[in-house]
């Protein structure tokens, strides 16, 4: 996979979600390397941004996942940044109104004890 420094995106027209975690990322990513991004479109949706992306408008970021189809259809390329990286925080949600099955109930279990040793020896995964 193709990589490049963060410095380099903007020199870019960039296509960025309008709020929420990732644009908090970016923000605090180019405010810590006194970078000025050269922000062309703000979108509230995520299709949107791989659209106008796909268009050419100009370079998105946006999570991995949400654009493995687009990758693998040769519609979209992904770039990773060679000298930082956005992460993000998951949570596990489900209903309390519903009982749970045995599988489920076991992949708490184990989720809740990657959690604890993540948080007990810094850097494990």
């Amino acid at each position: 996979m193709k990589s490049c420094p963060i410095a380099e995106v903007t020199k870019f027209p960039l296509v960025v979600p309008k709020a929420g975690h990732t644009r908090d990322a970016l923000e605090e990513l180019f405010h810590e390397r006194r970078l000025k991004p050269n922000y062309t479109m703000e979108l509230d949706s995520s299709e949107l941004l791989k659209r106008f992306v796909a268009a050419g408008v100009g370079v998105g970021f946006i999570a991995r996942s949400a654009v493995e189809e687009d990758v693998r259809a040769k519609v979209l390329s992904v770039i990773a940044m060679a000298d930082a990286q956005v992460r993000r925080d998951l949570a596990l949600v489900f209903r309390r109104d519903k009982a749970l099955s045995r599988a489920a109930l076991a992949f708490i279990d184990i989720a809740v004890k990657h959690k604890s040793t993540e948080e007990l020896v810094p850097g494990a995964k």
